[in-house]
């Protein structure tokens, strides 16, 4: 997980980039020097082994210079997100429209080399949604004309895509770029997820994807050197906000793994509607990015302060709504609130990116000149604009920039970015040049000092090697601390998973009844108070949907009565999409503290294993440098990783299969238990009624639940056996190598000794020559390390 930092001191972004320039240039050198002694030692091995090594160095040469900033940014419906995002770009990238839009996270990377917007999609994004394609045709094949449109009455929007879902095949396409075609794609890509959550929210496509498409974008203000240094490597995360997608914002796999690559989190507030629901929410819906990210590493944008009127809250006042709002302080956290107005903003970008474009074309003729003159020139614009020039609005574009707020932001944003990305990524490569020179070191060092020995010495340290390898084997086939570990963290992993299925069980007393002491009679109660009874907040969050309880009435204990099939099968469908959030937002937890255990189970492994090897290592690192004259190092801890991988966490088959539905009594459904009853009523007419059994519900819910958390339990259990064991052969790997290493230079110390007088003085004084410089950029490289953690 990203460590949180606190907002970055102004001073710190001129220090990391002169940081990140001296590394880079210490890069540099350890790379050349990798490569004399690929070229210069002259023998196999070390032509393959340091030709390796510089490729690593390369490879981090070039995570340095283009440091990645990633922040992700979320909103209420229609704060203005897909604005300040298009604000950014200069022009109308992402769709946007009077409902909410964004249902699927999107990957917004700003890249100079490319002339115009692209759109990228994973073999596994086409996949699933191809997938969905096809089970929403089933579907809506199966249903009613007149059930359909009931279904998408309150999604106009849907009805096209509908109808051509029923009679098209599938063609999304992996790659197009344009902004027209861009925003064609995603606008299908967010409307099949609406049409999921509509239709059948089992499907759940996002709950598949393993990554998100990636749109890549010039920075509009290309001249502008210094900015488009700093953003042609950023990158921002579009992800659903709390009543986008049809209900509460869901972590599932993908956004959490976008989210912990950022560095910061930007939630969007609407100045005009700081009191209302959506905004509200947003402080409870935010906490699971806080626990992902920590709340160090949250900014909030209000954007919509053009509208502010006499009378309205001021910028002060807004703070402090923000600080109590988000439990933020006011004395830490003064630099990352921003008022902003992204639609000023927009208008001044669109219009400068036009006129960048093309310099000689007529004001009549560009298509973002009215949006600009309606905010600058105000009333009667259109008499006002022929009385300007290109210049004279070029001009006013640029004071609505400053005016927008979005000046401020940016740098202020980027300047955090850069304090957190920064440090983490130099400190990586610093890390791994130093591993990779104390290597060199030994290797030069051993194989200076053993040229000159007689060969009975040589011969006999590579027997005592050899000797060291063999009771190193010994060591890990007697090994019995590493099943005991295993076995401890294998009863506490079961532990949390039981007490998961536990809390993720509903029952219809905690859930479906009211606590009260009329607990008895509250299925006979009047519609009004059965559906207000569903509105209480049960724990937080597990409040069943609106869609779910108005259209429910209550018949008889644990039973509801609908009018008709339509309205019971969407309350199943709610009920079962409800449950399933819940389940997997306590397995989003659960997933939490199984990699921390795993965690403290690896380091408590790594302990085991280096005391049980240390005696071996010792002893064969203090008989070298006593028989050399040399100080070798002993090898570096190996890397700890607890993330799952590939193990979702989550509920996937709270589903049912519906039969055909006749007209007779007491006719059973595969998950709900619905049934048609006829009743004979005073007036001697019939009337037809469905009816749900909360019990059923309630004990099929659970039996899924338990079953899918099971089947996690059983994956997690696969993947420590092989964990364990993958930590147990790298660590002795890497010890193997670490030895044999030694070994093969003694032997290449042997062939150096057969050379004949002019090639040895010459190996002699290029050895000379690349000890010192590798001690040299060692203590650099220590030095740099030491200044990145005061940084940090």
């Amino acid at each position: 997980m990203i460590e949180a930092v606190k907002s970055p001191n102004i001073n710190l972004r001129p220090k990391i980039q002169d940081l990140q320039s001296d590394i880079l240039d210490l890069l540099q050198d350890i790379s050349k020097l990798m490569r004399t002694a690929q070229r210069d030692l002259n023998d196999r091995n070390s032509q393959e082994k340091y030709a390796e090594s510089q490729q690593q160095i390369e490879q981090e040469i070039q995570k340095v210079g283009n440091l990645e900033l990633r922040m992700a940014i979320v909103a209420p419906m229609k704060a203005g997100k897909s604005t300040i995002i298009n604000a950014i770009v200069g022009q109308d990238l992402l769709p946007s429209r009077n409902a909410a839009m964004t249902t699927i996270p999107t990957k917004i990377s700003f890249n100079n080399h490319v002339e115009k917007p692209e759109l990228s999609l994973s073999e596994n994004t086409l996949a699933v949604f191809q997938n969905t394609w096809s089970s929403l045709q089933q579907k809506i094949n199966h249903l009613a004309e007149s059930e359909l449109e009931n279904l998408i009455s309150q999604y106009p929007h849907l009805q096209d895509l509908a109808k051509k879902i029923k009679s098209d095949r599938c063609y999304i396409p992996a790659e197009v770029s344009g902004k027209e075609h861009i925003s064609l794609v995603l606008i299908q890509l967010n409307d099949l997820v609406r049409l999921c959550c509509t239709l059948d929210p089992s499907l759940d496509p996002l709950n598949k994807l393993e990554d998100v498409p990636e749109v890549k974008t010039p920075f509009w203000r290309s001249n502008n050197t210094e900015q488009t240094k700093q953003l042609g490597n950023l990158v921002i995360v579009d992800t659903p906000g709390p009543n986008e997608a049809g209900d509460n914002l869901r972590l599932t796999a993908v956004v959490e793994q976008e989210l912990k690559r950022c560095s910061i989190v930007l939630i969007v507030l609407d100045f005009t509607q700081l009191n209302n629901q959506a905004a509200e929410a947003v402080k409870r819906q935010v906490q699971p990015i806080i626990d992902v990210i920590g709340k160090d590493n949250l900014y909030v944008l209000v954007n919509k302060v053009d509208q502010r009127l006499s009378g309205d809250m001021t910028s002060q006042e807004v703070k402090k709504f923000i600080y109590s709002d988000l439990d933020l302080s006011e004395s830490e956290d003064s630099d990352r609130i921003f008022e902003i107005s992204a639609r000023q903003a927009f208008s001044a970008t669109k219009f400068l990116l036009e006129l960048q474009q093309n310099s000689e074309i007529e004001l009549a003729n560009m298509s973002s000149i009215e949006a600009l003159a309606k905010q600058v020139l105000g009333n009667r614009w259109e008499r006002k604009l022929q009385k300007k020039t290109a210049a004279d609005l070029e001009e006013e574009a640029e004071f609505l920039w400053e005016d927008s707020g979005f000046d401020e932001f940016i740098i202020n944003s980027i300047q955090a970015l850069i304090a957190n990305a920064a440090p983490k990524c130099i400190s990586t490569a610093l890390k791994l040049s130093s591993h990779l020179l104390t290597v060199l070191k030994d290797d030069l060092s051993l194989r200076a000092s053993a040229i000159s020995e007689d060969a009975s010495k040589l011969e006999a340290e590579i027997n005592a090697l050899t000797t060291d390898l063999k009771h190193l084997e010994l060591c890990r086939s007697r090994l019995k601390t590493v099943d005991k570990i295993k076995h401890k963290l294998q009863i506490n992993l079961q532990k949390i998973l039981e007490q998961l299925i536990e809390e993720a069980k509903i029952s219809v007393e905690s859930h479906f009844k009211e606590e009260d002491d009329n607990r008895a009679n509250i299925f006979e109660r009047v519609d009004r108070s059965a559906r207000n009874f569903f509105f209480q907040d049960i724990g937080g969050d597990d409040i069943l949907p609106r869609t779910v309880i108005d259209k429910l009435k209550y018949k008889t204990k644990n039973v509801l009565e609908f009018h008709n099939k339509y309205e019971a099968d969407q309350f199943a469908n709610e009920t079962i999409n409800w449950s399933k959030q819940r389940a997997n937002s306590l397995l989003s937890q659960a997933r939490l503290y199984t990699e921390k255990e795993i965690s403290e189970s690896q380091i408590e492994l790594l302990t085991s294993l280096k005391k049980e090897t240390k005696d071996i290592l010792e002893k064969a690192r203090d008989r070298l440098n006593k028989a050399f004259d040399i100080k070798l190092a002993l090898p570096p801890n190996p890397e700890l990783n607890s993330e799952l991988g590939r193990i979702d966490f989550k509920v996937n088959n709270l589903s049912r299969e519906v039969t055909d539905y006749k007209t007779e009594r007491s006719r059973p459904w595969y998950f709900l238990w619905l049934w048609e009853i006829e009743q004979q009523v005073p007036i001697t007419r019939t009337e037809s009624y469905y009816t749900v059994s909360l019990q059923d519900i309630v004990k099929q819910i659970n039996t899924a639940i338990e079953a899918n958390v099971n089947k996690i339990n059983s994956q997690v259990n696969q993947y420590l056996d092989l964990d364990f064991k993958n930590a147990v052969d790298d660590y002795f790997t890497e010890l193997d190598a670490y030895l044999s290493n030694y070994r093969n230079s003694i032997k290449q110390a042997q062939a150096d000794g057969q050379l004949d007088i002019k090639k040895k003085e010459q190996l002699v004084v290029t050895l000379q020559y690349l000890i010192p410089e590798v001690n040299n950029k060692l203590k650099k490289t220590t030095e740099y390390q030491t200044k990145v953690q005061q940084l940090v």
